[in-house]
């Protein structure tokens, strides 16, 4: 059984852009409510809740849910430790910051009515608004 850890040095402080980001990702469905449980690979019910959850038979076979809490500093991610290293090659949180940063930045783009440029230097991607 895989435990689950709550990454709270990552908060994702925006519901509408951490679901594109999610999207963008490839786990577009997604369950919302209040302290929704989470099920681990075996359809265990876990004691972890969330408030945003992407099934596990959205993720793969042998995956646990994925879940993100809500709290004062945003939205925290609920992995299992399996789904952590399993999920995009183990890189699963850093694409869905990447995503969301975008999309974060296309939303300013939009209420400043200014335009969004992306530039790939080495691994870093510059984003530039102009308004």
């Amino acid at each position: 059984m895989s435990k689950y850890m709550t990454f709270t040095d990552t908060a994702f402080k925006n519901r509408e852009c951490l679901l594109q980001a999610l999207a963008e990702c490839g786990y577009g469905v997604v369950e919302e409510g209040e302290a929704l449980s989470l099920y681990g690979y075996q359809g265990d019910r876990r004691p972890e809740t969330a408030q945003i959850v992407v099934r596990r038979k959205y993720i793969g076979g042998a995956s646990n849910d994925l879940g993100f809490q809500k709290t004062e500093a945003g939205y925290v991610a609920v992995i299992s430790e399996y789904d952590q290293s399993y999920m995009m090659q183990g890189k699963f949180l850093t694409n869905l910051r990447t995503n969301y940063n975008l999309k974060s930045a296309e939303k300013l783009a939009r209420n400043l009515r200014g335009t969004l440029q992306r530039e790939r230097v080495g691994s870093t991607i510059k984003i530039r608004i102009k308004y």
